[in-house]
């Protein structure tokens, strides 16, 4: 069992287990899947490999707090309503710690909802959210 720690992992909102692909698109345009392990209604938790680090470390460009490191990330949820309702967002990374040779875990928070899918993710933690413990 991987264990959040505090230091790493700020959001005050109910964080929910996750298992599903999804797909990060970066600021060259280019795609990389990563998996959401763990989501809550302000961030989520990634995991993924060295060539989606790589790209989202760019030195082309210095990253600050005000300038942070920025992504597209989306993913589909089921609601009460719908399967496969897509959901996409706007994330900030937070914290990036190694796991091994080729894993990493990234951690994220939001920053705007595409397409009012947000909608979708509050109706999927809210009905079929597993609290992560």
């Amino acid at each position: 069992m991987d264990i959040i720690q505090r230091s790493d992992d700020k959001r005050i909102a109910a964080r929910f287990k996750t298992d599903f692909t999804a797909q990060v698109f970066v600021q060259t345009g280019d795609q990389f899947s990563a998996s959401v392990r763990n989501i809550s209604s302000s961030g989520l938790q990634l995991c993924c490999d060295h060539y989606l680090v790589k790209a989202l470390m760019s030195k082309l460009e210095i990253h600050t707090s005000s300038n942070p490191i920025r992504f597209t990330l989306l993913f589909n949820v089921t609601t009460t309503t719908r399967t496969h309702v897509p959901v996409e967002i706007i994330c900030q990374q937070v914290y990036l710690r190694r796991l091994g040779d080729d894993s990493f875990l990234l951690g994220c928070q939001f920053e705007s909802f595409n397409h009012n899918s947000e909608v979708a993710l509050h109706n999927h933690l809210h009905n079929f959210g597993v609290a992560d413990v």
